[in-house]
Parts: C-alpha cells; structure tokens; sequence
C-alpha cells in the first residue's frame, strides 16, 4: 500500500535505493503479546498520561484506542476546566484538533472524484476554482495532487484574515482570498513542504464543484455519515459549548488560563475542526475499515479508500511520504498512517494498517505560563503543587505512543561510519529559496558527538541505523514539537555527497550549506 508511486525529483533527491539494514538493535525489544487488550492499553495510559497530568504537563487529555470495528479504551485525563475541577470526558469534552482536519479534505476530493465531480487528481485545480485563479509556478499550473501532496510550492501559507462577517461567511469572497494568496518560493512538485495553504485552496475547491460552505460539506459528507455529532469545522472565533478551557501551571500559585486558540478562516479547512474524542473513535473505524465495513462504506468505496491511503509522493527514500493528505511511513515493519494537529491544542492520530488498530489523543494547556495567558477572574485556584514540566507536544507525544505500542527505533553503537560527510550546516529548504521572507530560520548544525554518532541541533545522540540514517539513542523529550524528529535520513546524490537531511516523518526538510 505505501509502496511511493513517485519521488522527490530535484536537487534534495537522494539517489540512493532505501536500504534498511538489520542491525543489533540497543533498544528494539518487541512490545509484548498482550499489548493491545483493553486492561495493557489501561494499565500502561493510566499510568502514562496520570503522570503527564500530575506533571502539569497538560491541562486536560483524552485517549482512545480502536480494534477494527470496536473501541479497545477510551478515558480522559485532567480536566475539561481546571477552574471548576470538571473533569476531561471523552464523550463530551471538545478540543481543537487542528490539522487532523485536513484528513477530512482528503477524503471530501476524493468523495468529489468518486462522484464525477472531479475527473482527475492530476488536473490543474484552476479547472474547479470558480472565484479565484492560481497563477502559474515557474510555467506549471498547480494541480491537485500537488495541493494534496504539500507541493504547491507557496512562500508561506498567506496573509492573515481577521474575524468579520464578511470572513467567517463560507464560502468566502474570491476577492478576500486573491487579496492575501501568497507568491511561490520553489517550483511545484519539487519537495513537499507542510502547506496550510494548499489545504486552504482544496477546501476552497470542494465549495466550489459541491456549491456547498464546507462546514456543511464535511457536515452532510464525513460527520453525519459516520455519527459524529460533536464534531464540527467551527470558523468563527468564539469556542462550542464544551471546549475545553486550557491552563498553564506555576509552582506554588494559580493557574493560568490561556485564551481560546484561532486560526485565520483563510485556512479554516487546514485545521478548524472542534470534536471529542469518542467521535474520532469514528473516523479511525471508517479508516480502518476502509471500503470493508459500514462505518468505511459510509464514505468510499474500496478502491477510493486505497488511493486516499497509499503513498503518491515522498521527499526521501526511508522517510515518510503522503497519500491524500495522510502521512505515510514504516515504522519498525509496520505501514503507518498519521497526522499531528497543533493549535495550541495538540492531536496525534495513528492507524496501524497490518494491525487494524487506530490510536488518538488529544491535549491541551500544560506547562508554565506564556505571554498570552491570562490571570483568571472570579474565585479563587488553587495553588499548584507539585512539578510544572514543560508541556506535551506533538512529536513527544508520538515517540511516546509508537516506542509502546511498536518498539524502539533500533540504532547500532558498533556502526563505524565516516561522520564527518554529515557535519556542518543546512537550511530549511522552506525557508532557503525565499531568503527575504519573514518566517527565516537559523541554520541547523550538525556535529560529531565524539563517539560514534551525530549531535543534530542541540539534540543527541543519534546512532547510524542504517545507510545515512542515524536514530536517537535515547527517548525523545515529552515536550519536542513540530519538525523533530528521533531518526533522520541524509540525501546523498550520486558521488556520495551529502545534499540534504530529512526526518523520518516530514514534510519538508534541510538542503547542506555548500563549504559548511
């Protein structure tokens, strides 16, 4: 299923043929037998994310786990609103589950397809656009897949729209959208680079060929069928009833609240979604199911469902890649399918293909205050006792899930490899061809640690585990956030150079500064 159909073709390509090696392994006990019944699933969240919470490391949490057709565990932990003590229910507490909206859009285009409404994920998506028109990128006109696959090529994700009623209308103004489009930084379908935007367009798209706003869309075509009924695209900026109310922590005072998180209704269809945990429940079913159960049927047909889930594009051999917006990877032999949602509330969800099992969790607040939050009025909190550990993130929450439920990632301390190819400095390839826009980063550097492996940032140690892969050798961090990453894959061209870097899940990756 995820085998890519095609690859990056450019100069981050690495030419080389993914060779993953069966290496001693310092870290790669198999999980046990019984690791998927609902009382080991129990045993290891409860003490898991009970630790998280005692740790302040999240305001409120909820978890699930799914076997096929049923749902193995489902709790919540923390709170709904600190300042109340209602707890987290996973059946009624809503959260933002940001960019796993963009699952939905994936499956909406391909819904389109499945009908006639769209002939073909290759045309130019110009073709459906009724209110506004892409220009060219570099003579190529920007097509589906492209927006599917994050290759659109933008220089950012466009300008902001504030809330008004003339914004949170759907569908929205083709004037209001032309105004803030922004312009390319690369060629299109050269390297996938994660792309709000591009998701944006797509959800413009689907109202455009359906005639639909595409909160009733997903609302007549994803959500109903599958029953779920606390799930909506909410694009204006005043919380549901029963959002979850997030709070930071400071040791020895109160809580902190911090205030409803929003996101620009031009990318409303990237990550606008509020829902419970019990309804994603739903959608990891139909997923699993594929074309072979109700909740799956409901939706597609088998052979929708399979394009929608396998791998179109890939930057990198050993890396993850994309079908209709999942991301696609192997992860210690199993077909994976994800996709992190952060908007200050932070979702992970999994399927595990071979093993028909589907994992989500969402989170909120946690950890010390930052500069938006804001000193709640009325009674009285409690002070906090105990630590205030930095807050969950995304890629901490995944190491976590994937090392208990599938193993460590293996590295070999005994690999001798030549280290000094790899050192030096990379550019973020978003950033890199677009060197006068406001988003730049630094450089990342990249050292030997002085005993057989790489220092890559300020992270380490990463071991060889393969040809030009290094993986972490030891947990990652709870708190490590977008674009990290415990194993990473160097692009290498044809005489042996080092060209590139990139994660094992990514979208987007590092070019080699020539002499650095």
């Amino acid at each position: 299923m995820f085998a890519p159909i095609k690859t990056l073709a450019c100069g981050f390509t690495s030419l080389l043929v993914a060779a993953w090696l069966t290496l001693p392994a310092a870290a790669a006990e198999a999980p046990p037998a019984d690791i998927f019944t609902a009382k080991s699933i129990a045993q290891w969240a409860d003490a898991t994310f009970g630790k998280v919470v005692a740790d302040h490391r999240v305001s409120g949490l909820g978890f699930t786990v799914t076997d096929a057709d049923k749902v193995l565990f489902i709790k919540g932990y923390g709170y709904q609103d600190v300042a109340t003590q209602k707890p987290f229910d996973p059946a009624v507490t809503k959260t933002r589950t940001a960019s796993t909206t963009k699952q939905f859009i994936g499956v909406s285009v391909a819904q389109l397809l499945e009908r006639g409404k769209i002939t073909s994920l290759d045309d130019p998506v110009n073709k459906y656009l009724k209110r506004f028109q892409l220009p060219s990128n570099a003579g190529k006109q920007i097509t589906i897949w492209d927006l599917l696959t994050h290759r659109g090529g933008f220089a950012g994700n466009g300008g902001n729209v504030d809330f008004t009623p003339e914004t949170i209308k759907t569908p929205m103004s083709g004037d209001i959208i032309k105004a803030v489009l922004p312009g390319y930084a690369r060629p299109a379908d050269t390297v996938s680079v994660y792309c709000n935007i591009c998701t944006g367009i797509l959800g413009f798209m689907i109202e455009d060929v359906s005639g639909q706003g595409l909160p009733d869309y997903l609302r007549e075509n994803i959500y109903k069928p599958l029953g779920m009924a606390h799930t909506d695209l909410t694009v204006g900026d005043q919380p549901p009833a029963d959002m979850i109310v997030q709070y930071q922590f400071v040791e020895n005072g109160p809580a902190v609240m911090r205030p409803y998180p929003t996101l620009s209704p031009l990318i409303a269809a990237a990550g606008s979604t509020t829902s419970t945990t019990a309804d994603y429940t739903k959608w990891l079913m139909a997923n699993l199911q594929e074309g072979n159960g109700p909740l799956g049927k409901s939706l597609l047909s088998d052979k929708s469902w399979k394009l929608v889930h396998t791998q179109h594009r890939q930057n990198q051999p050993g890396g993850s890649g994309f079908g209709m917006k999942y991301f696609t990877y192997d992860y210690n032999g199993e077909p994976v399918m994800e996709q992190y949602g952060s908007l200050q509330h932070y979702s992970m969800i999994f399927w595990l293909m071979n093993k028909k099992i589907g994992i989500f969790v969402t989170m909120a607040g946690g950890g010390k205050p930052g500069e938006r939050a804001t000193i709640p009025t009325g009674a009285g909190l409690a002070k906090t006792s105990g630590p205030v550990e930095p807050a969950m993130s995304h890629s901490g929450a995944r190491a976590l899930i994937l090392e208990h439920f599938l193993g460590k990632l293996p590295f070999d301390r005994t690999m001798k490899v030549d280290l000094a190819k790899y050192t030096g400095e990379y550019l973020n390839i978003a950033r890199n061809p677009n060197p006068n826009a406001n988003f730049n980063q630094p450089p990342l550097k990249i050292t030997d640690s002085g005993d057989g492996g790489l220092i890559i940032g300020e992270r380490g140690v990463y071991r060889p585990s393969g040809r030009d892969t290094f993986t972490l050798d030891r947990p990652l961090e709870l708190e490590a956030g977008f674009g990290v990453n415990n194993r990473y894959i160097f692009a290498v061209d044809r005489a042996g150079k080092v060209t590139g870097l990139f994660g094992h899940v990514n979208a987007g990756g590092y070019e080699k500064v020539a002499g650095k």
